[in-house]
């Protein structure tokens, strides 16, 4: 059976990674994860066990021979493990140089002990910091504008230099805002229909003109699919970026709250005014991916009707 090591598989987009696999392939697929506060197993405990095998590793450190003996032979590593969220990035910026630089050395270390057929580094679009008015290509500048993405940005340069130095058969994707089943609470869209839900105040990020922020939005089982897509049929050394739809915050909400069938109120805050190192607006461009052949086998308007009457329907996950 052909076994891919994934990173993160107990987080929202992991466990979205490792479900479309699973309905997707024959595949086995080892979840390697610290369980931090973003972290739940029972994200996989739909999954068939005899294809799951989770094994509990914080990455932040090196792989010991024990756990590298139960990972031999596996044929793919996504490194999709990360922090991610830039307002805890700005409180605690060590944590995240510490899981997203470190924890990305210590795989790509790993990597050369396990020789997969692919090193797949799952990115973010916010390694190339606020939007320009033309959405950024693969090879663009990187300019990140806060630990998160400067550190994200910094495990990029790593695989990189391990493509170049060692061989090492790495790719680089990089995705937009996601959505789904199952997101943490702090997300924007699991976060706006609580409030929804609960009749609070919504808050719009907005510049000091009032002009809403904007982002491409993906829901996270779309990019499981792009992944697997890239692990076919990319080129090893290459980056390749999975964009969403673009669509304000502001519409976001509205099309939340027509889902859920509920009236809400919001109060516009001027983000950068309020804290730097938060981007209003930027997005990417995905036809260098496209010209591979894929493209996304669903509607983002269908979609993000069904997380938002799943997650109503769920109001487990709403809760922290």
């Amino acid at each position: 059976m052909i076994s891919v090591l994934l990173t993160g598989a107990a987080g929202f987009a992991g466990s979205h990674i490792a479900e479309h696999f699973i309905h997707n392939t024959d595949w086995e697929v080892v979840s390697l994860d610290c369980l931090t506060y973003a972290g739940r197993l029972d994200r996989l405990a739909h999954l068939p066990g005899k294809r799951v095998r989770a094994l509990y590793h914080d990455f932040s450190t090196p792989l010991p021979d024990a756990l590298m003996k139960q990972l031999d032979g596996v044929r793919y590593i996504i490194h999709n493990g990360a922090e991610s969220h830039v307002a805890r990035s700005l409180v605690n910026p060590g944590a995240f140089v510490q899981s997203n630089i470190i924890g990305t050395f210590n795989m790509l270390e790993a990597a050369r002990r396990l020789n997969p057929e692919t090193f797949l580094y799952v990115s973010t679009d916010e390694v190339f910091g606020p939007g320009s008015g033309v959405p950024y290509r693969e090879d663009d500048p990187l300019r990140p504008s806060n630990p998160y993405s400067a550190s994200k940005a910094g495990g990029e340069m790593l695989v990189q230099a391990y493509h170049s130095a060692f061989g090492l058969p790495t790719m680089i994707s990089r995705t937009m805002n996601m959505f789904g089943e199952r997101q943490h609470p702090e997300k924007f869209v699991p976060m706006t229909i609580r409030k929804i839900l609960a009749s609070e105040r919504l808050s719009i990020h907005v510049d000091p003109d009032g002009k809403s922020g904007a982002r491409q939005w993906l829901h996270a089982e779309v990019q499981a699919d792009a992944l697997l897509y890239m692990l076919g049929m990319g080129v090893r050394g290459e980056a390749y970026h999975v964009a969403g739809v673009e669509r304000s915050n502001a519409e976001i909400a509205r099309l939340i709250a027509e889902a859920l069938g509920r009236p809400y109120t919001f109060q516009c805050v001027d983000i950068l005014a309020k804290n730097g190192g938060h981007d209003l607006t930027y997005s990417i461009d995905d036809a260098k991916l496209h010209a591979l052949g894929w493209k996304p086998r669903a509607a983002f308007e269908h979609l993000l009707e069904r997380t938002v009457r799943w997650t109503a329907e769920h109001p487990e996950w709403l809760t922290e």
